[in-house]
């Protein structure tokens, strides 16, 4: 059955139509119509998008430099599944779902930290390898033909990707360095001091828990139609006039080439070493973030935490720790509380019975000021639902 359109607000029937909608989302973006609004704000919607998506993509974890001692972990939750990568003793990085395999309780807290030698579960005691096989379980020997090989941690697939690491859920996953090879090699043409960052602060792009969905939070990243009016000063920083805005396979490119010097976002001397604005994003929630100033990057995942709640955060990489703090702040304390007001008003706007979808603007140029990378995303997302 198909949804029906009533006083403007989409709603669904009995069976729940993923692709097709009132207003055509069709290939061309001049004459399209935004995803309907019951694909944000229907639960069973972000049911299927865990399964569909989230448990079959490639998901950012870390830059690799976080790991440098064996033990090193670092734990990320995907949607309802709690992960956590470590370094082993010989010096492989593994995945696993941070979860005992005798009565379910989760491993390792939140966060990043390092095990010294074995991984204890703090219920019953459980001691894992930092490789994942059980060593030892109390009391276990009176259990008639216990075999510690059979409780060994389960694994998921690990990818080096742009020197971070990157799971994914899926064991029959394409790698992505095949699916987004041309991501790679567009990202190293434009940094090359990539090879020289390290990890360096949490801070700079979050973690920043955001009352909307992650389809909202991508919608606002991937488009700057709303920066001239929203984000004034980030369009005295970075003229609008020339900001390009480019899709490709599975990712899409922002560039911002114009940079003034005097503007009202942060200092600049004019002769920093990065004088552009670099903004590439990863199918389905990851982004690489350069602004103007010293040579670093951010790193950061719209981290869906339930239907209308994310978290958009985080490393941000940097040369010898160097940071900027002019940047820093301006980043935290006026960009991205400008962005969680657009993403939090449109979350609950969505639920108007007064709205279904849109129409995309998008002009011939394509220009940074178009929505073509939204209609590119929302293809995306239709795509992977049908």
């Amino acid at each position: 059955m198909q949804p029906t359109e009533t006083a403007g607000k989409v709603k669904t029937n009995a069976t729940l139509s993923l692709t097709d909608y009132a207003k055509p989302l069709i290939e061309t973006p001049e004459e399209s119509f935004t995803l309907p609004s019951y694909l944000y704000t229907d639960p069973s919607v972000y049911e299927i998008e865990k399964e569909k998506i989230f448990y079959r993509t490639w998901q950012y974890v870390a830059h690799r430099s976080l790991f440098n001692q064996p033990g090193d972990y670092v734990t990320l939750t995907i949607c309802d599944q709690n992960m956590f990568v470590m370094l082993g003793g010989d010096n492989e990085l593994r995945a696993f779902y941070n979860v005992c395999q005798h009565r379910a309780h989760e491993l390792l807290p939140p966060g990043k930290g390092n095990v010294r030698s074995v991984i204890v579960c703090p219920y019953h005691a459980w001691a894992f390898e930092r490789e994942g096989k059980l060593r030892g379980a109390p009391r276990s020997e009176n259990r008639p033909g216990f075999n510690k090989d059979d409780f060994s941690l389960k694994q998921a697939r690990l990818e080096i990707f742009l020197d971070s690491v990157f799971i994914n859920l899926d064991p029959e996953a394409e790698p992505l360095a095949n699916i987004a090879a041309d991501l790679e090699a567009d990202i190293r043409a434009n940094v090359p001091y990539l090879d020289k960052l390290n990890h360096s602060t949490d801070g700079g792009l979050g973690p920043t828990r955001i009352q909307a969905g992650w389809k909202v939070v991508v919608d606002n990243y991937v488009e700057c139609y709303h920066c001239d009016h929203a984000h004034p000063d980030f369009a005295d920083l970075i003229s609008m006039d020339s900001y390009q805005h480019d899709t490709f396979g599975i990712w899409a490119r922002q560039l911002g080439s114009e940079i003034k010097a005097e503007n009202s976002a942060y200092p600049l001397n004019g002769d920093e070493p990065v004088m552009r604005s670099m903004f590439w994003y990863l199918w389905p929630n990851t982004t690489f973030n350069i602004l103007p100033g010293i040579e670093s990057m951010n790193i950061s995942a719209v981290r869906p935490i339930s239907l209308e709640e994310s978290d958009f955060g985080g490393h941000t990489l940097s040369i010898d720790g160097i940071q900027d703090q002019g940047r820093s702040d301006y980043t935290a304390d006026v960009l991205i509380p400008e962005d969680i007001s657009l993403c939090e008003s449109v979350q609950r706007g969505l639920k108007s019975r007064g709205y279904s979808q849109g129409p995309m603007i998008v002009d011939a140029e394509r220009s940074g000021r178009g929505e073509h990378a939204i209609h590119h995303f929302h293809r995306l997302v239709q795509q992977a639902l049908a």
